[in-house]
């Protein structure tokens, strides 16, 4: 009797670890370099996405800013039309303004510029600065 269910414990178990062998593996990979988050968006017409969330709409894109609760802050210029462009994107606090560098853009790309000790509560307002046209701003930024 013993021997019996020894043998159908072994068999019961053969069977087991064959159906176990026969499945694929699950696998889980951790990318490498920064996570960006992507996040389709349009301006609406008060240009107020959220708290300290803002953007212009402009004839060949869209403007935005944005202030993080780590203290930083980026504006970023979305061109979905028109002929290339030099410019460069920044952002006003208290008179005081913070630029990138100079870069040029085409259709269909995004260009941002980050900064720190950008603090979350400070009033800003973003900045697109075209070289041979003008500098164009989003709406205030702030806490309310």
């Amino acid at each position: 009797m013993k021997t019996s269910k020894l043998m159908r414990a072994t068999v019961v178990t053969g069977m087991t670890l064959a159906a176990i062998g026969s499945m694929p593996l699950a696998h889980a990979e951790a990318s490498t370099g920064t996570a960006k988050k992507s996040v389709m968006v349009s301006c609406p017409g008060d240009g107020h996405l959220s708290r300290n969330y803002t953007c212009s709409s402009l004839s060949s894109g869209e403007l935005y800013h944005r202030k993080y609760t780590n203290n930083r802050a980026s504006t970023w210029y979305k061109k979905t039309g028109g002929s290339g462009i030099t410019a460069r994107v920044g952002f006003n606090r208290a008179g005081s303004t913070s630029w990138s560098g100079w870069f040029s853009q085409s259709s269909g790309t995004t260009k941002t510029g980050s900064w720190s000790g950008v603090s979350y509560c400070s009033s800003t307002v973003g900045l697109l600065q075209v070289r041979g046209q003008q500098t164009f701003q989003t709406p205030l930024a702030d806490c309310s």
